[in-house]
């Protein structure tokens, strides 16, 4: 998206090499003297590929990537860095603030470096040198599709300058609609143009006098500066929206829907997106294509128009064409006039998608008609000027005398309520149109925390939802539609639509979606499905709608039925809260240690599934510490599992999952003693439901009812399981007329020794569970126990997944989970109570009752949370949600809900607080770690174990990755390889005879500084032999081709091992800034001690290997030579001790890494590897983690250091030398003071 123009004469560097685009450019000032200036970082560099549309870097910057500032000095060039503010493609703010700047203001910051402050440009600063200088200012403008070669995401766009003689520097902001005009005709205009493709708008330039000999500064012309405009360009916010809409829909067309794909053609650089977003953009794509279809399908004689209003980049009309639609039916596609025309670009350079709509017109004499056929028009129109779409239809189509379906797909909702309020009306004209909108909406207000995520989202990126205030209900959109004169109107959540199994959905429709990717995110499916909604409205009487009668509309509070309780009063409870001192957790379980002690173990936070336990306590007890033991580190990092109390005071712990489709079995029983395995589950579960219970026909023996859940797979079951300390686990079989049926997420807890509730939960097929079962165990005959569903309580509560159901002194609380609707603040808790208290046997009958609490100005999103009894109070802690791409929810409050005294004060009441997570049993607290039980028992005191984690996304990966530190990520998918990479295998498929370089050692520890080694040439099936047979060989693939001159490529270096080996789509990052990837395989000899510039991933695909890791600021204590990253330090102990013991010398930490485990080591983490076998296989994949300072120039092995080093490193050599002439001892004491400082500099820059 640039261009250079000449410069007089300056090349301006725009065709550097790929991945290089900063190419050294030179100008002579007036005085003769050379000053080298770089075009410094353009485009900062990359792999190649092509950009992401609409990103200011071009490469899908993410958030938290900076411009670079720095100083101007004389014939030097400027450079930026550091500058806080910025925020990239589809995250948080579009606009750049930059600088510290307030975010959404222009581009600020630029230093003056000279001759006082510009008097016009606000809050800014200009530049003015000695030296000629120019850069290229956009004020609140954002770049789209900068670079071809940009591909590395996160990389910012440096500014460009040029450094030499200049008389003048003065700046002048360009109007928006073309590029800046000079100030003064007999100025020599520098200038570099970007084009925003969307706009062609957003040219600043830079002015510059003629480079004749310099002017005394009281003799300079006055500087004719254009007041920079503030704000931003709302419509292209609202275009820009288009942007990340289609990336999700091409991630939903490349995993859901068959060929032909034609999102594609407007997606450059597909991306993955989560399967919450795949789900939820499915459900959006579904529905409309299902009104569509209908409209297609119904008999007329009418010719049809479907009109999409604020169309983007959707491709519908293509797909309905080769469907066989393209008779009788004209698909026009209305949106600004930018969006359009580039639209129009991509369908005339594609010849499967012109092809489907030829003979096309696209030089037509009306501007707004960007493209027309018989099929198709393209219409570039603003929707508020409704004249000239009319104008259009009607003078093209005739659209007074045709069938017309309008649809608007969230578009409508970004106009101001009047314009947006007149399209309706517009459209509501015509005497033959229903109109199709998909938007969001408030079902339970704006308060609710889902809804101020969306809300906050859009906000932030300038794009607010201008209509969802004035009509924020489904009452209210259609009562909007009926006052714009249409005859009917029905609306409904697209959560209902879900569940529709009459008109848009089937039952084998959602279970196929669960076969395309594993899916676990029902909670936040229903909330984010529950705040759109789909409405169809109907000019004509005799039409009727698909959409039908929302099932789920009716009033709240008609479904708890009043008289339960004296006067029809509510239950009202105290509650206090208090802070939960950060911790963010949810999908655990909770341990009841004690009357004053509980635990919350396990589930998911912020970076992933946790191991570790927090800790609550009643006020008043924070001082006391009991010794009772949290999950041992064992026990792998799970979720959705369940604790169970028993009656003796044990807990039972019971599966759980990894990820959606890897389920766990194991068992652990936590007494007095500590935990200890018990016998597995029948089958693994996760999402099960479980309750404590009393068995036996004589003896009372206590245990734990299962029911339900998933499996591995992701398939759910409806066994019952029973397990009994003194017999293990047992499937226990139903009985009776009553089937719960196949069910996760239900809620169960016993009312009696061995009768209880069951409610809620989600069929396999992802619908709600309705209705509340009464169960118990019965013992017919001779034969073992039974559970019988005896009968369905005649209770009507809103079907829920996700719930809690706990004892309390008032009765049973029914706390939190989801619905086909958000459920309404008073009814998130209710409590059914037993008609006949203290009933022992025989069928009780339930009242239900709504519990009114005040939760004060922060209310819980309870998803994900978990509720324990404690006697006289109930504790809820955890929970939140993803909502949806909007954003994470945590809740951060603990609630104690007081159920003993409604009139006791609720300040002095005893309530729970958060304690402090101490490890009481001597393991460490690392809050991601997952079991490593193959790894040694014993480390050294200065040793810490690695944090394992099991990761989801590639947010996940980015999230973990900036933190700064190693990792190693488990159960991810990286090919056959960990099973077939034999050592006769490899030689097979490479070819025995290959030649490579090895390295052939003469002691157990390589040592890089003394070159105990030698590098030798052989034959590949000869090296595999000799160094599985336990000689101290090791092989670091080079490349192929030129392997001096570029890094290895495992590829393009192993083509026959290509089919075995993949990174994991989580790691896309990695893939899409990789630098290099050999294989390395070693024999029984340690790797020296080194530290990498680049990221790097460290795949094992065969044996085991220790690695030690040490942080950079320990690069100290290693000797490492200036200008070498390889340290002489022997690390490991000798043989003596064992392989793999490192010495305990410097804190560090170690990790196991065995057959599919990757280890992330950060950039400049020293590290040494040393094998536990004869043999270790693995793939290194380095790759570009850093936004700049990479050394330009050659860089095979990704260990150059960074350029600011080598830079140092020639100023060190520059400030020696200017103290030669010194005596010694003064030119010491000052460098000795210099040496100091940066000391200094480097503990500030590590303490900050």
């Amino acid at each position: 998206g640039c261009e250079f123009e000449d410069v007089d004469g300056v090349a301006c560097g725009a065709d550097g090499e790929e991945g290089a685009c900063g190419v050294e450019s030179h100008a002579v000032d007036a005085g003769g003297h050379a000053a080298a200036a770089e075009l410094v970082e353009l485009f900062g560099g990359g792999d190649g590929e092509d950009a992401d549309d609409g990103s200011f870097v071009g490469c899908g910057g993410e958030e938290g990537a900076s411009v670079v500032e720095g100083d101007a000095g004389e014939g030097g060039a400027v450079s930026f860095s550091d500058v806080d503010g910025f925020e990239f493609d589809g995250v948080e703010e579009e606009n750049v603030a930059g600088c510290g700047g307030d975010v959404g203001g222009c581009w600020r910051g630029v230093r003056r470096m000279g001759r006082g402050q510009s008097p016009s440009y606000a809050a800014s600063r200009a530049v003015h040198t000695d030296s000629e200088m120019a850069m290229v200012l956009v004020e609140g403008h954002k770049i789209h599709r900068h670079h071809r070669h940009c591909g590395r995401p996160g990389t910012p766009i440096s500014w460009i300058q040029w450094s030499g003689a200049m008389e003048n520097l003065s700046m002048a902001q360009a109007p928006m609609d073309g590029l800046a005009q000079s100030t003064d005709a007999s100025e020599a205009s520098m200038a570099m143009r970007i084009k925003d493709d969307s706009t062609q708008k957003g040219v600043a330039l830079i002015n510059q006098n003629s480079r004749d000999a310099r002017v005394p500064a009281e003799k300079k012309a006055p500087r004719k500066m254009v007041n920079l405009s503030k704000g931003y360009n709302r419509e292209e916010k609202v275009m820009e929206t288009n942007n990340s809409s289609i990336v999700s829909k091409r991630s939903v067309e490349r995993l859901y829907l068959p060929k032909p794909h034609f999102f594609q053609y407007f997606v450059r650089k597909p991306i993955r997106r989560s399967p919450l977003i795949n789900r939820g953009y499915w459900l959006r794509m579904h529905v409309i294509e299902k009104v569509v279809g209908n409209f297609l399908d119904e008999d007329s004689e009418k010719h049809k128009i479907i009109v999409n209003l604020g169309c983007g980049y959707d491709p519908g009309p293509f797909r309905w064409i080769t469907r066989g639609y393209g008779k009788g039916v004209t698909f026009v596609d209305v949106d600004y006039p930018e969006l359009i025309s580039k639209k129009r670009d991509v369908i005339m350079r594609n010849h499967e998608m012109e092809s489907l709509i030829s003979p096309v017109r696209a030089d037509i004499e009306d501007s707004a008609l960007v493209l027309s056929s018989e099929r198709y028009m393209a219409v570039g129109c603003d929707l508020r000027d409704t004249t000239k779409l009319s104008e259009i239809l009607e003078q093209r189509l005739k659209i007074t005398s045709c069938l017309v379906l309008c649809v608007a797909e969230v578009s409508v909702t970004y106009m101001d309520v009047d314009s947006a309020d007149a399209l309706l009306r517009w459209a509501a004209q015509y005497n033959d149109v229903r109109f199709c909108m998909l938007e969001q909406c408030l079902p339970d207000g704006d308060k609710h925390p889902f809804a101020q995520k969306m809300l906050q989202h859009f906000e932030k990126l300038r794009s607010p939802l201008r209509c969802i205030q004035a009509y924020p209900t489904l009452e209210d959109q259609e009562s909007r539609f009926l006052k714009a004169g249409y005859r009917t109107a029905h609306a409904r959540t697209l959560c209902d639509l879900w569940q529709d199994d009459s008109t848009f959905m089937s039952p084998d429709l959602r279970l196929t979606l669960n076969s395309v990717e594993p899916f676990d995110e029902w909670e936040e499916f229903a909330l984010f499905s529950s705040h759109y909604f789909l409405l169809e409205a109907f000019k004509s009487p005799w039409t009727t709608s698909k959409v039908g009668t929302s099932s789920i509309r009716v009033l709240h509070s008609s479904r708890i039925p009043s008289g339960a309780l004296p006067n029809h009063e509510a239950i009202n409870l105290q509650v206090t809260s208090s802070s939960n001192n950060g911790r963010r957790r949810r999908f655990g379980a909770m341990i009841q240690y004690s009357e004053s002690t509980i635990g919350f173990y396990g589930g998911v936070g912020h970076k992933g599934r946790m191991q570790d336990t927090d800790r609550y306590l009643t006020s008043g007890c924070e001082a006391r510490r009991e010794r009772v033991p949290d999950p041992p580190t064992h026990i792998q990092a799970r979720m959705c599992h369940t604790i169970t109390r028993l009656q003796d005071g044990k807990d039972l712990l019971v599966g759980g999952r990894t990820s959606p489709d890897e389920a766990l079995h194991g068992c652990w029983l936590r007494s007095s003693e500590g935990w200890s395995a018990v016998g597995n589950l029948p089958i693994p579960l996760y999402r099960h439901c479980a309750t404590a219970v009393t068995v036996g026909r004589d003896t009372k023996d206590v245990g734990v009812l299962v029911f339900g859940g998933r499996t591995t797979g992701g398939a759910s079951v409806r066994q019952w399981f029973l397990w009994q300390e003194s017999r293990g686990w047992s499937e226990v079989h139903g009985t009776g007329p009553n089937d719960a049926g196949y069910r996760f997420g239900a809620a169960i807890l016993a009312t009696h020794a061995n009768r209880g509730l069951l409610f809620g939960g989600m069929m396999e097929d992802g619908v709600l569970c309705d209705w509340i079962w009464e169960w118990s165990i019965v013992y017919p005959g001779s034969a073992g126990p039974l559970v019988q569903l005896e009968r369905r309580l005649d209770i009507q509560i809103s079907p829920r997944i996700g719930a809690c159901l706990v004892s309390s002194p008032v009765g049973l609380l029914l706390i939190g989970g989801v619905s086909k609707s958000p459920i309404p603040k008073e009814e998130e808790i209710l409590c059914l109570w037993d008609r006949d208290r203290g009933k022992a046997e025989g069928l009780q009958e339930f009242g239900i009752s709504p519990v009114t609490l005040d939760f004060g100005s922060s209310r819980p999103l309870l998803v994900g949370h978990a509720a324990c009894d404690s006697g006289n109070s109930v504790l809820v802690v955890g929970g939140g949600a993803v909502c949806f791409s909007f954003g994470a929810h945590w809740n951060e409050d603990i609630w104690t809900m007081h159920c003993s005294n409604h009139s006791e004060d609720s300040n002095t009441a005893q309530r729970w607080i958060a304690g402090k997570n101490e490890p009481l049993d001597g393991r460490s607290e690392r809050g991601l770690r997952g079991e490593d039980s193959r790894a040694a028992t014993t480390y050294a005191a200065n040793s810490e174990e690695i944090l394992r984690v099991k990761i989801d996304t590639a947010g996940d990966f980015d999230r973990l990755i900036a933190e700064g530190k190693p990792f190693v990520m488990e159960g991810l998918d990286i090919g056959n390889c960990t099973k077939n990479w034999t050592v006769e295998e490899l030689i097979k498929k490479i070819g025995p005879d290959r030649i490579v370089t090895v390295h052939q050692a003469q002691d157990d520890h390589m040592n890089f500084q003394q070159k105990n080694f030698s590098y030798v040439k052989k034959p590949f099936g000869e090296f595999m032999r000799e160094a599985s047979g336990g000689s101290k060989q090791y092989l670091r693939s080079l490349a192929a081709e030129k392997p001096a001159d570029q890094p290895a490529c495992f590829y393009d270096d192993f083509p026959c091992l290509r089919e075995d080996f993949h990174l994991p789509v989580q790691l896309e990052t990695v893939s899409c800034n990789h630098h290099s990837s050999p294989l390395r395989i070693s024999g029984p000899v340690n790797m020296w001690l080194h530290y990498d510039v680049m990221a790097n991933i460290l795949c094992q695909t065969s044996g085991s290997k220790i690695v030690a890791l040490y942080s950079p600021s320990d690069a100290v204590h290693f000797r490492i030579p200036p200008g070498s990253s390889s340290s002489p330090v022997n690390v490991w102990a000798d043989e003596t001790h064992g392989r793999g013991v490192i010495k305990d010398e410097r804190p560090y930490i170690r990790a196991t890494l065995n057959g599919g485990d990757i280890l992330y080591i950060p950039p400049l983490w020293l590290h040494s590897a040393s094998p536990l076998g004869t043999m270790s296989i693995a793939i290194n994949v380095f790759f570009k983690s850093l936004e700049t300072g990479y050394s330009a120039g050659r860089d095979v092995y990704g260990n150059r250091d960074l350029a600011p080093y080598e830079n140092g490193r020639k100023g060190i050599e520059k400030m020696v030398k200017a103290f030669d002439r010194l005596p010694r001892d003064i030119g010491s004491a000052y460098l000795e003071r210099l040496a100091n400082e940066l000391k200094e500099k480097a503990t500030g820059l590590r303490r900050s």
